[in-house]
């Protein structure tokens, strides 16, 4: 949950700050940010995404060895109750809100969608490298982490909402979560 509420919090400050500018409405703060549903086209691009996405966290999974999974700080979620289930869920919309929605908006808008999309997506691996002090093993995370953040920056692009990405998001850490419990 604390996490949920900070990665927001830098997307209110950005609609806070944009909103006090003459030129800028909330509105047009909160669109820049992707903050919409999302149309039934955008919902199933996000379906057809969650194939590679959850084949991808699957063979990452597969490649850590067992032990390097058990190693305490891991953050391999086991899903193991349904509030740990809302807690994956909360992560991934905060994600994506941050990653997807301001970074990737703010992004792709100044640079263009190829650098846009290809920046966000470095971005998202930052928090995910400390995985590499645990132990070298839980590499195979991080490609998937990147084609992740590309793949799901091209559809936050696509649709003009980080909403069908964020679904898709939650639904395959969810999978991850099942893969690994």
């Amino acid at each position: 949950m604390l996490e949920f509420v900070l990665y927001c919090v830098p997307a209110l400050v950005y609609v806070i700050v944009q909103a006090r500018r003459q030129d800028v409405t909330v509105r047009l703060a909160r669109q820049r940010l992707g903050v919409a549903w999302g149309s039934a086209v955008d919902y199933g691009w996000a379906a057809v995404l969650l194939v590679p996405l959850v084949l991808a966290g699957w063979l990452a999974i597969v490649l850590i060895p067992t032990a390097v999974l058990d190693t305490p700080g891991v953050s391999v979620a086991r899903l193991t109750s349904i509030s740990v289930g809302i807690g994956i869920v909360l992560r991934a919309f905060g994600e994506e809100l941050f990653f997807r929605g301001l970074l990737g908006g703010v992004f792709m808008r100044r640079l263009g969608f190829a650098w846009g999309n290809l920046l966000q997506a470095t971005t998202f691996l930052v928090p995910h490298l400390p995985l590499l002090l645990i132990g070298v093993r839980t590499w195979p995370i991080l490609p998937v982490q990147f084609a992740a953040g590309w793949l799901l920056g091209w559809l936050r692009n696509r649709a003009g909402s980080f909403v069908p990405a964020a679904t898709v998001h939650a639904i395959s850490n969810l999978a991850a979560g099942l893969i690994v419990g």
